[in-house]
This record gives structure tokens, C-alpha cells and sequence, in this order.
């Protein structure tokens, strides 16, 4: 028998995919485009949520970027039911697992150490029989992870950024970057007239790219990535880069 699935649920063209600004752990810092989650300090109260709930088989995708060591476990992801716009961050457990899959509403479990290395690209979905899988670079196929999710209803991914995970990256479907479209170009140096001013480096292009984790973007995406590649630090702040966003200004009002 077919699984009938409610309008929301059916495979059309999502909309853009990051971390929920408002409801997250106390923990958490997100970056200006809520694209990557930072645990600060401890090694618990690290949950974060999707913007918008998850469509049946599309991959959420991360990339870890940093690990902490002294502290053991690791990355948790899973679906939840419940609206993240609708929690009251103060009120949210300090572990995805088991406090808030004990809450009810929520299927969460714990990911293998392998996908915990830094630079590690994993992807999780669930499919239309509530099954939750997962795959990472190191490995070329897909592996079960959780079944039994309800998928009738909306699924918003949860994310719990704990233990030796320190901070993860949101990406596109693919392992792509996320390119984000603003507008209003407040992260760039701006000339007198409103315009996006020239990398500081090649003085042709426009200062497109974001540097992570300063969030510093004097660099067109080009120099940003010699930069990058030649382990330079931000000619700003001198702060290592660890990735790069390219970022695509909005039109004018």
C-alpha cells in the first residue's frame, strides 16, 4: 500500500536550508548566514535545528570542522516533529540523546567515530518508509541508522553538536557550498556610494568571499581561494581561515 504524504512533504524545489536562528542551545554560536553551529564551551547543550522541516530522501548535509579531543562521543543528528519556531530555547535539554528523544517527537541517534575527523562531509535523510541513513566520505555506501519515524507528518533535522564535535558546516545537497544571496551587504567593506569595493588583493574584482570563522570578506572569491590554499591567514584580522562562502549581494532597493 502507498504511503500518502501531505503537500509539504512532497519533492518539489526546497527552500534554502540552515541552521534555526533563534531556537538552539545555549551553547551554540551560529555564524551571520546560520550556516555553521560552534559549541563554545562544555561539551553539552549544542542542538541545533533546520529553518524548515525536511523533505522525504533530501540529504542534510555537514561538514565538521572543528574537533575537541578532550572530550569523548560525538555528533548525534536525527528528525524531529516538533516546530523549533514553537520551543522556548531556555527549556531545551542539554543532550539530543537521550533527553530530547525522551521528550517524545524526536528520533535521534548517535553517529560512529569515523565521522567525527575534521574536514569528515556525512549526509543523513530519511526515506518514505521512516527509515534515517547515513553515508559519509569514508564510506561509499548507504548506512542505517534509525527507523520507525513517523514521515505523515512535517520533520525538521536536528543536529546535536557535542562531545569531541565542535563545530559543524551546513552544506548544499552534494557536499556543495551553500551560496547565499543578501540583501543587504553588511559583512563587505562598503564604498561611499553603496558599492561593493574591490578585493583588497587583485583591486579587479569585487569583495565576494566570505572568510570562516572571522566572517571577514575583503577577498573576491578567486584570491580568497589562493589564500586559502596557501594556508594565509585573513589579511584583515590575521585569524587562520578554515572556509570559504562565496556570496552574491542582492540587487539595490
Amino acid at each position: 500500500h502507498g504511503v500518502t504524504l501531505e503537500p509539504s512533504l512532497q519533492r518539489s524545489a526546497p527552500q534554502a536550508l540552515f541552521f534555526h536562528p533563534f531556537t538552539h542551545g545555549s551553547q551554540v554560536l551560529l555564524d551571520e548566514f546560520h550556516h555553521v553551529a560552534e559549541r563554545v564551551s562544555s561539551f553539552h547543550d549544542g542542538i541545533v535545528f533546520t529553518n524548515r522541516p525536511i523533505q522525504l530522501h533530501e540529504k542534510v548535509t555537514l561538514k565538521i570542522l572543528k574537533k575537541e579531543a578532550r572530550w569523548h562521543g560525538g555528533l548525534r543528528v536525527g528528525f524531529t516533529s516538533m516546530d523549533p519556531s514553537k520551543m522556548d530555547p531556555g527549556h531545551l535539554p542539554p543532550f539530543v540523546c537521550p533527553h530530547l528523544v525522551m521528550q517524545g517527537k524526536t528520533w535521534a541517534a548517535v553517529l560512529p567515530d569515523q565521522c567525527i575527523e575534521e574536514g569528515t562531509i556525512l549526509m543523513f535523510w530519511v526515506d518514505h518508509r521512516g527509515r534515517v541513513f547515513f553515508r559519509s566520505q569514508q564510506e561509499a555506501r548507504n548506512l542505517p541508522l534509525l527507523t520507525g519515524v513517523p514521515v505523515r507528518g512535517r520533520l525538521w533535522a536536528v543536529i546535536d553538536v557535542y562531545g569531541q564535535t565542535k563545530a559543524v558546516q551546513l552544506l548544499g545537497e552534494g557536499g556543495r557550498r551553500i551560496y547565499v544571496t543578501l540583501a543587504n551587504p553588511s559583512p563587505f567593506s562598503v564604498s561611499a556610494h553603496g558599492d561593493v569595493e574591490e578585493c583588497v588583493i587583485c583591486c579587479s574584482h569585487e569583495a565576494n568571499a566570505l572568510l570562516q570563522p572571522c566572517g571577514h570578506a575583503t577577498l573576491c572569491h578567486c584570491c580568497a581561494q589562493e589564500v586559502f590554499h596557501n594556508n594565509q591567514p585573513c589579511p584583515f584580522c590575521r585569524e587562520q581561515i578554515q572556509d570559504i562562502v562565496q556570496v552574491i549581494p542582492g540587487p539595490p532597493e
